[in-house]
């Protein structure tokens, strides 16, 4: 794995079940490769932070942008770094369910302070230019997953 690699987990807890009936992916929550050992993830019930990659072996596939320098990947990380101890953004996370559900979408202003686990990683890739999916601001993991810059390189 490298840095920046973006870590798709199918999640089996809590609402996971539910996330992946609403966006029909087997995803339900990613995380980024920030140290050899260590993801930065935003998830719920918590601040934004390092999480150990163990904790999703067998769960997760890995996917990679193979266009990103050394210098990008660096600055993905460091873009993920500064949002440590951000909070979850509850608000964003229902609205996806509503937009995925309703099959539309109502007007949001999300946080800039807050994040859920993709925005997080999808606002990362853009602070170098790379927007993972044009015209979805607030993708979810499966529209992710779906990137064209995106390619799955193994499981984990």
């Amino acid at each position: 794995m490298q840095l920046g690699d973006l870590i798709f987990i199918r999640g089996t807890q809590g609402l996971a079940g539910p996330i992946r009936k609403i966006t029909r992916s087997p995803y339900t929550h990613i995380a980024g490769l920030a140290h050899p050992e260590q993801v930065i993830e935003s998830q719920a019930l918590r601040i934004t932070g390092y999480e150990h990659v163990q904790t999703y072996k067998g769960v997760a596939d890995v996917y990679r942008c193979e266009e990103l320098t050394d210098r990008q990947r660096k600055e993905i990380v460091e873009f993920a770094r500064s949002k440590i101890g951000t909070r979850y953004d509850y608000l964003l996370f229902f609205w996806l369910a509503g937009r995925h559900l309703l099959g539309q979408s109502v007007p949001l202003i999300a946080s800039q302070k807050r994040r859920i686990c993709t925005t997080l990683w999808a606002d990362a890739y853009r602070s170098v230019g790379i927007d993972l999916c044009p015209g979805i601001e607030y993708p979810t993991p499966g529209e992710l997953a779906n990137s064209q810059w995106l390619k799955k390189v193994d499981s984990y």
